[in-house]
C-alpha cells in the first residue's frame, strides 16, 4: 500500500467541533471507525491498534462531543444524538462507503445503536469489551465513578497528574471543566444510554465481532463472566457470515487497547474480519 497518510482535522457540525484523526488510506477493505469508551481522553488509547491497521486501510477516530478537543453540548451524550453527529463526520470527511464500527467499553452501547439504526453505513461491527445493555451498573458504582473522575480533575488542576508523567493531551484534558462534565454527563446517562439499546436487533444480517478480555479488571467474578456471556450472545446476534467471539487471554479492559502486544491481537482480529466480510461481498 502506499505512503501512511496522518492526518488530524476539527469539524464543523452544526456550530460545534468534532477533533478526528485519519491514518491509512482508503482502499479495498473497508474504513474501520473507532468509537472510544468513555472516562477520559480517548484518541491515545487507540494508538497501538491504528498503527497495526493503518498500512492495510483507513483507519478514523474521533472524540466525542465535549470530550478531549472536541467541543459540544453537555446535554446530549444519548445514543441517537452521538449517532447523528457521526453519520455528519462521515459525510464531511467524505467516508461514503460502508464502515467497520469497532466500539470499546461504552462505545460498543453507541456503536450497536448506530449500526442498527443505520444498516446501510455499516459493513462490520466489532465490539470490544462492550458494555452490554442488559447488565445494569449498580448506582453504587456509578456514582464511584463519577467520584474517582472528579477526584482526578482536581488532581490535574493542582498539577500533580504532571508530575507523574501523563501525556500533556491527556492532563490538559483531565485539567478542563469542559471535558470532565461531558464525561461525567456520559457516566450519569449511562443506564439510560443501555436503555436505549436494549431490544433493538439489527433488521439485517450484521457480520459482528465480539471481543473479550481474558482477565477482569474489576468487580465480582459472577459480573465478569456475565459480561463475557453478552459478548457471546452479541456475537450471535449479528445473525451473519464472519460473527464470531474472540477472548484474549491475559488481557484486561483497557490492556486490549493499549498493552501492544494484546493491541496488535486486536487489530489482527479486526483485519481478518474485514478481508472476510470484503470477500464475502465480492463473491456475493
Amino acid at each position: 500500500m502506499s505512503t501512511t497518510v496522518f492526518d488530524r482535522r476539527d469539524v464543523d457540525i452544526s456550530g460545534w467541533r468534532l477533533h478526528a484523526r485519519i491514518r491509512g488510506r482508503a482502499g479495498p477493505l473497508p474504513t474501520v471507525v473507532l468509537e472510544s469508551g468513555g472516562g477520559g481522553v480517548q484518541l491515545p488509547s487507540w494508538r497501538s491498534i491504528e498503527e497495526a491497521l493503518e498500512p492495510h486501510t483507513r483507519v478514523l477516530s474521533y472524540e466525542r462531543a465535549g470530550i478531549g478537543d472536541s467541543t459540544g453540548p453537555l446535554d446530549s451524550v444519548r445514543p441517537e444524538a452521538v449517532a447523528q453527529r457521526l453519520e455528519r463526520l462521515l459525510q464531511a470527511l467524505d467516508v461514503t462507503e460502508p464502515v467497520i464500527l469497532a466500539g470499546h467499553s461504552i462505545g460498543g452501547l453507541y456503536s450497536r445503536y448506530f449500526a442498527t439504526t443505520r444498516p446501510h453505513r455499516v459493513a462490520g461491527l466489532v465490539l470490544l469489551d462492550a458494555t452490554p445493555e442488559d447488565l445494569p451498573f449498580p448506582r453504587s458504582m456509578i456514582l464511584a465513578s463519577g467520584i474517582a473522575f472528579w477526584a482526578a480533575h482536581c488532581l490535574a488542576r493542582m498539577g500533580v497528574l504532571k508530575r507523574l508523567g501523563l501525556p500533556p493531551h491527556q492532563i490538559a484534558a483531565m485539567g478542563s471543566r469542559r471535558h470532565v462534565k461531558s464525561v461525567l454527563a456520559e457516566i450519569g446517562a449511562l443506564r439510560d444510554i443501555q436503555a436505549d439499546i436494549a431490544g433493538l436487533t439489527p433488521s439485517i444480517p450484521l457480520p459482528t465481532l465480539a471481543i473479550s478480555a481474558g482477565l477482569k479488571s474489576g468487580g465480582s467474578s459472577r459480573r465478569f463472566e456475565q459480561f463475557r456471556h453478552s459478548h457471546h450472545r452479541l456475537a450471535a446476534m449479528g445473525r451473519a457470515p464472519h460473527s464470531r467471539h474472540l477472548r484474549i487471554e491475559g488481557a484486561q479492559h483497557m490492556s486490549m487497547l493499549t498493552e501492544p502486544s494484546h493491541a496488535h491481537t486486536v487489530a489482527a482480529g479486526i483485519l481478518d474480519f474485514a478481508r472476510k466480510i470484503s470477500r464475502h461481498d465480492t463473491l456475493g
